[in-house]
């Protein structure tokens, strides 16, 4: 949610640090290997290790910006039929920047729809962006693909065609929505000591189903591009701004979107839990105002009451009906992204060099946060330690002797091809913590046990009751 990104580098200022301190990598000899790649069943574990050294880009579009987004109880309800000015690269904090981007023509904030649930504009339009920075790496040739943050997905085999590689764009791109959100969790969160935590907003209900729209919306976008390798930069972000134009209000219609004044209704009065209103059922509730918490003071002083750890598009009750309320696009899933895992390694660690902007998980506490929200007066939310680790073991380790950072092993010195892993400091005891590489889903199957542990139920959208509170009969 809070969408305020790790420092993220210019492609080829990043591509060319590399290139300075990778001793390992190797060039005219993996540049031959690649067709025996396919015939030995670990070779392309290798390609990590020994990527060929990637030639100069020849397009760089810019980066992709951060846009206003993610504030529950903040940003109102958004007309679905005003969706035009799709403005690639928005940043904020640009000169004449308003709140709702309209220098550039961008309008944000929330939709609810009928059949993927509530959108939020902001992550739409940043992860599509992301998307075309990703492809155009791929068109480039650049087998280290960078992403916000300054992450590195590592593609060893870069597909032909044009339908394959928007298409591991779109994953990498979901991947690295998935790191936001896993890296954005954090006990130490608060605006006064530096921290990139933001675990106020960590898989907030409506993140990452938006994020899978706006994927969406992208891939569509670049699949209906003309522009090729020998297109120049502008010409090519022209072409994306004028197909997000053409293609988003068409999917935002498609899903059944209501009115402005509907979605703020229903973000103001339906899913936010208000203390002290006589009822204390949390039922269906997904927001609460938060005046104590230094946490949330980033977030707007909101604080998130459920937490959507799988993307599943979450409905709310008693709104206006589609003919099927229920029928979700297929394509609105994580698991479309699947198919192109075993191609591309993600891997997420600490910068060293910056050791206060946190880039790993951070697993030690989680918030109880159906206690604050019952509780009476101004009671500071308390954090809870997650179950302690009697042993540490690793999904994966660094390779002895490599200086590259996708150089990843098994703990049984198996290479490690493809898939997505993270530094997680998770408590242990005696402490203090340590760090540990998981794999995504490891960490996220992890933080959501501990979370539903200290808050039963507040992992989906309806089923929550307060404790003594009878449930509703049906």
């Amino acid at each position: 949610m809070a969408h305020v990104q790790r420092v993220m580098f210019l492609q080829h200022q990043l591509a060319g640090a590399l290139r300075k301190n990778m001793n390992r990598l190797v060039t005219g000899m993996v540049l031959s290997a690649f067709g025996i790649l396919l015939a030995f069943p670990h070779a392309a574990a290798f390609a990590q290790c020994n990527m060929r050294q990637d030639p100069d880009p020849v397009i760089n579009p810019g980066m992709p910006g951060q846009r206003q987004c993610c504030s529950l109880g903040a940003q109102t309800g958004e007309d679905p039929a005003n969706l035009t000015g799709h403005h690639y690269g928005n940043v904020v904090g640009q000169p004449a920047q308003t709140i709702s981007n309209l220098p550039f023509g961008e309008h944000l904030g929330y939709i609810y729809t009928t059949h993927a649930g509530l959108v939020d504009l902001g992550h739409v339009r940043d992860n599509a962006d992301m998307v075309f920075f990703v492809y155009i790496q791929l068109l480039d040739a650049q087998h280290r693909v960078y992403t916000s943050g300054g992450d590195v997905a590592g593609v060893p085999v870069i597909p032909k065609v044009k339908a394959d590689m928007v298409g591991l764009a779109g994953a990498i791109v979901f991947v690295n929505s998935w790191a936001h959100e896993l890296t954005t969790w954090g006990s130490d969160t608060n605006i006064f000591n530096g921290s990139k935590a933001e675990d106020f907003s960590a898989f907030s209900p409506e993140d990452m189903s938006s994020n899978i729209v706006g994927i969406y919306v992208a891939t569509r976008a670049i699949t209906n591009m003309s522009g090729g390798i020998g297109t120049p930069a502008p010409e090519l972000v022209k072409q994306f701004n004028t197909e997000m134009d053409a293609i988003l209000p068409m999917i935002i219609a498609s899903l059944g979107p209501l009115s402005a004044d509907e979605t703020s209704k229903l973000l103001t009065e339906v899913v936010n839990f208000t203390p002290g209103s006589g009822s204390e059922d949390l039922t269906g509730k997904w927001w609460m105002a938060d005046y104590n918490g230094r946490e949330a003071v980033r977030n707007t002083a909101v604080r998130i009451l459920r937490r959507n750890f799988d993307g599943t598009p979450w409905k709310i009750t008693g709104t206006t009906q589609a003919p099927t309320p229920l029928e979700t696009p297929a394509w609105l899933n994580t698991t479309r992204f699947s198919s192109y895992y075993p191609q591309f390694l993600y891997l997420v660690l600490d910068n060293p060099k910056k050791p206060m902007e946190k880039a790993d998980v951070d697993a030690t506490l989680v918030p109880a946060t159906n206690a604050y929200a019952l509780a009476s007066g101004s009671t500071p939310l308390a954090w809870i330690p997650t179950p302690a680790q009697p042993r540490l073991i690793p999904d994966a380790v660094q390779r002895e002797g490599s200086n590259d950072p996708l150089c990843i092993a098994t703990p049984k010195g198996e290479p490690i091809p493809s898939g997505q892993f993270t530094a997680v400091k998770v408590n242990v005891n005696p402490p203090p913590p340590q760090d540990v590489l998981w794999s995504f889903t490891h960490a996220t199957q992890f933080l959501q046990q501990a979370f539903t542990a200290v808050n039963p139920h507040m992992d989906g959208p309806y089923t929550y009751v307060a404790p003594d509170i009878p449930r509703p009969q049906k």
